[in-house]
Parts: C-alpha cells; sequence; structure tokens
C-alpha cells in the first residue's frame, strides 16, 4: 500500500543526528539570551515582577508539556511531528491546519529577527565604536533586506548539506552565545550596581536614582510583588516555545525514544538556566528596580526618560564596560539571532516535506538530494517564500497581523493534546505497535492523557493570558480574525488538494491510514 499511496517507499531521510544535537536545535529555537529584549516587556506588562524567579517557574510547566511532545513523538517517529499525529488520529485537516499556521508563524518570527541583527546587533556595535554614518546604513531597510537575501541563501546552503551539518553549525553559534553570556555576566558583576549607575549618570547626565524615583512618581512599584511575579511567568513561559521542535526531525535522529526526552528536557534546561542567569545578572549588575522603572518611564512615554532607544537589557549593557567588551558581547547576541532563523528555516522544511510525502501539496516538494539526505526541492520552496515574508515585513503591514501568534499556538497545542487523549481508541493500530514508555500507566491512567491533560489546562489559560488586556491592550478584532484564518486557510488547502487527488488518481485520505515509511 505504501509504494502507491506515498510518492516512495521511503522517505530518503537518514537518521544521523544525536540526542545533544536535537537538544541544541531546540535550544537555539527558544533564542537564548532573547530574553535581554523581552525583559522590558514584561517588566511593563507585569510590573513589581521579579524576572530571574518567573524563569524557574517556567522550566516544570515546560517540561511537563514536553515530555508530553517527547512521549507523542516516540510513539510515531516521523518527519513533521504533531503534523503525523493529529492528521492519522484526528483529521487530516486538522493536522495540516495547525502545521500550515506553524508555518506561517515561524517564517514571520524570522522575518523580524533579520532585523535583530542589523538594526539590533550591528548598528548597536557600529555605534559604540564611533562609526555612526555605517551604523545608519545597516538600519536601513535596503540594507536589512540585502542581508536577509543572503543569510537566507547562506542557512538554504548549510541546510541543504544534511541535518547534521545544520546541527554542527547550531553548536558553533551556541558555543559563541555561551562566550557573550559569560562576557555580559563577568562584566556585569565586575562592575556592580553602583558601578553601573556612576557610569550611566555620567554619560546620560540623568541620575540613576532619579530613574526609579521618576517611575515611582508616574505609578511604578518596586521591591518583589509575588502576584505580579505568577502573572508575569505567563510572559516569561512564551519565551520558551520552541523547547519541543526536535518532533519535526524525528525522521533524523538516531534512538528516537532515549533522544526525544533529552533533547527536549534537556533544552528547557539548558534554556531555562540561561534565561535565570540573565535575568539574575541583569538585576545585580544594574538592579532590578532601576530596569524596570526604566521600562516603565519608556513605555508610557514619559518626558524623563533619557534614551534615545529601547531600554533593552543587552544595550544598556554598554554603559558598563568598554566598546571591545561590550562588542564581543553583542557579536554572541548576534549569533543567537542567527541560530534562531537558520532552525525556523530548516523546521519549515520538514513542514513541506511532510506535506508533500502526504500529497497533500506536490509531490516534487518532497525531492531528496541523494548525497545529503535533505529535501532540496522543499528547501527551495520555503528559501523563496522566506524571502517574500522579509518584503512584507520590512515594507507592508502585513505581518503585525501576526500580533496574537501566541494565542494561535496554544490553539494548536490544544488540538495536539485532544489528539493524545483519543489516541489508544482512535489508531488503537498505532497505539499498540507503540513503545511501552509511550504506553506507560499511573494506575489506570496513560501518563501520556495525564500529560496532555495537563496541557490543555495550560494551554487554555496561556492562550487567555496572552490576548488579555495587560498583554495586549484593547483586544483587535481584525488581528484576531486573521490568527483563526491561518488555521481555516489550511483546512481549505487540505480539502482543495483532497478533492484534487479524488478526481485525478489515488484518493488523498489513503495517505493517513497509515505512518509513513521511514
Amino acid at each position: 500500500m505504501s509504494g502507491e499511496v506515498y510518492v516512495r517507499k521511503a522517505s530518503g531521510l537518514i537518521r544521523n543526528i544525536s540526542a545533544f544535537d536535537a537538544m541544541i536545535f531546540n535550544i537555539m529555537v527558544m533564542a537564548p539570551m532573547a530574553i535581554l529584549v523581552y525583559g522590558v516587556w514584561a517588566s511593563v506588562i507585569y510590573p513589581g515582577a521579579h524576572l530571574p524567579t518567573t524563569a524557574l517557574l517556567a522550566i516544570p510547566i515546560s517540561i511537563i508539556i514536553g515530555l508530553f511532545y517527547a512521549l507523542f513523538s516516540i510513539a510515531m517517529p516521523r518527519a513533521g511531528g504533531d503534523y503525523i499525529w493529529v492528521s492519522r488520529i484526528l483529521h487530516p485537516s486538522l493536522g495540516y491546519a495547525i502545521n500550515f499556521f506553524l508555518f506561517m508563524v515561524i517564517l514571520s518570527v524570522a522575518g523580524a529577527y533579520i532585523p535583530w541583527f542589523t538594526q539590533y546587533t550591528l548598528a548597536p556595535i557600529l555605534k559604540a565604536n564611533g562609526l555612526l554614518d555605517l551604523a545608519a546604513t545597516v538600519s536601513s531597510n535596503e540594507f536589512t533586506f540585502i542581508f536577509a537575501v543572503i543569510y537566507y541563501l547562506i542557512c538554504a546552503f548549510i541546510i541543504s548539506r544534511g541535518a547534521k551539518a545544520t546541527t554542527k553549525v547550531l553548536w558553533v553559534f551556541f558555543i559563541l552565545v555561551l562566550v557573550g553570556l559569560t562576557v555580559y555576566t563577568i562584566g556585569s558583576l565586575s562592575v556592580g550596581r553602583l558601578g553601573f549607575a556612576e557610569k550611566f549618570s555620567a554619560a546620560t547626565g540623568v541620575s540613576y536614582e532619579s530613574i526609579i524615583s521618576e517611575a515611582v512618581k508616574e505609578g511604578y512599584p518596586t521591591g518583589f510583588l509575588l502576584s505580579a511575579t505568577l502573572l508575569g511567568l505567563t510572559f516569561t513561559y512564551i519565551n520558551f516555545l520552541g523547547f519541543n521542535f526536535s518532533i519535526y526531525l524525528a525522521g533524523e535522529i538516531k534512538e528516537v525514544q532515549k533522544s526525544q526526552i533529552i533533547a527536549i528536557v534537556g533544552a528547557v534546561l539548558v534554556f531555562g538556566f540561561i534565561a535565570w542567569l540573565a535575568y539574575e545578572v541583569s538585576y545585580a549588575g544594574m538592579g532590578g528596580d532601576f530596569l524596570g522603572a526604566l521600562s516603565y518611564l519608556y513605555a508610557i512615554g514619559s518626558a524623563k526618560y533619557p534614551l534615545e532607544g529601547e531600554p533593552y537589557f543587552m544595550w544598556l549593557f554598554q554603559y558598563a564596560v568598554d566598546p571591545r567588551v561590550y562588542t564581543i558581547m553583542m557579536i554572541g547576541w548576534g549569533s543567537m539571532v542567527l541560530a534562531a532563523i537558520l532552525t525556523y528555516v530548516a523546521s519549515s522544511v520538514r513542514f513541506v516535506f511532510a506535506w508533500a510525502f502526504d500529497r497533500v501539496v506536490p509531490t516534487f516538494l518532497s525531492n531528496i538530494d541523494v548525497r545529503y539526505h535533505s529535501p532540496y526541492a522543499a528547501l527551495i520552496f520555503v528559501t523563496i517564500v522566506a524571502i517574500i515574508f522579509q518584503a512584507l515585513w520590512l515594507w507592508t503591514p502585513l505581518l503585525q497581523y501576526f500580533a496574537y501568534i501566541v494565542f494561535g499556538w496554544m490553539i494548536m497545542q490544544i488540538i495536539t493534546s485532544i489528539a493524545a487523549l483519543v489516541f489508544p481508541r482512535r489508531r488503537k493500530d498505532i497505539w499498540d505497535r507503540a513503545p511501552a514508555i509511550v504506553k506507560a500507566k499511573v494506575g489506570p491512567i496513560p501518563v501520556l492523557h495525564i500529560l496532555s491533560g495537563i496541557a490543555i489546562i495550560l494551554s487554555i489559560y496561556l492562550g487567555y493570558a496572552s490576548i488579555s488586556p495587560a498583554f495586549v491592550g484593547e483586544l483587535d478584532p481584525s488581528i484576531l480574525t486573521f490568527t483563526i484564518g491561518l488555521f481555516l486557510i489550511g483546512i481549505i488547502i487540505y480539502f482543495i488538494s483532497s478533492a484534487y487527488h479524488r478526481k485525478t488518481g489515488i484518493p488523498l485520505e489513503l495517505s493517513f491510514k497509515e505512518l509513513p515509511p521511514e
């Protein structure tokens, strides 16, 4: 049956990714040290939140949901991850819809991250070293787009060399990130809060203490607030999203049963430590009340706000150290940005490959390079789409409609969790063949069901919180409609493909009666 229903009798992918390679992939998807940007908004949305504590609290939550995804991947270890699971258990249209949504989302995020490198990394480095004209040039949309095209082509070359080559590059980026984090840690702690306060005041002409006092006058609460910290956990958990992306590489991971657990849980622990350390060091070296107060003054548009740009923590680091040290740290931070983009492109390629192998999209997109075992046709397609998205990001307001992606992400997570709950009944054939760890029980209840139940509860809460007034302000119906619309477009595409195949050949539905071949 496989030879008739699927494009070929084997996927063409090879299992050459180790558990730790997969772990690094997950870590870089989450973009370690991006927390130095997100911390500003967390401080504004949840005044009084103790950010280092939120990072620690997010770890066990992420592990619970991560174990759920790991077990599901062990049951059906194929490229495409939750697309494969949901399409085989619930309905192919739902499987395609959630994966299509994620495809659109991560390429839009990649489009947002390109300026993080040109405008958030290169330009500040050049400014710090006195090259103001060059900094202005690299900040332009034109330069950013040219850089995007070049970097997407570099990503395509790396990915075309296979999954193992991709993870090797990610290891290099990760080492650079650790160098940057180490410099940030040593620099911040060696100068200390008092030293930073003195240098900041001298550089800006504004008293460090006056920033805090002015924010307090405007209503900012100082000190540790437990309620704000627990609410701030919502924002920090969002920074952890992506800890499970190795599920999309499941067809290329060695010893999946062991590797997925190591990759997902290990990624959560490493990323959680980095997030905690980055926040803790920022608080120790610059002052938690100061960072919150400065962010607050920026957000309310106070005339007392002393800086030209946003008070991102990595930019504030320049007041603590000399330009050479600052440059080294920012190279590490920029490496994180480039690595994250590489993982988004690589993941998107696996999505398209899985769709094509099931014949939902044109089958030529599942073509594999014989030498490197990489999906070259899907790679070409994704690269073109990424470049188009970059242009849209820079010159149109279209990608601003992705503002509620966390809400959509939680919908995706809920659908996948529901699939896990009905898995043993709806696909008993696959359930019975699954490894023992997948079918493990606590009393009469499968562990997978317990984990998926918790995932549903957390997803409902996080989905609601992500569109609450505190998080997004007044709810925008057009953005909400756009978010839901992405799922609906995926469903429509599936049924168009189904109608086409029913008329021209083998019914598309037959592809989902079994797992695709390895």
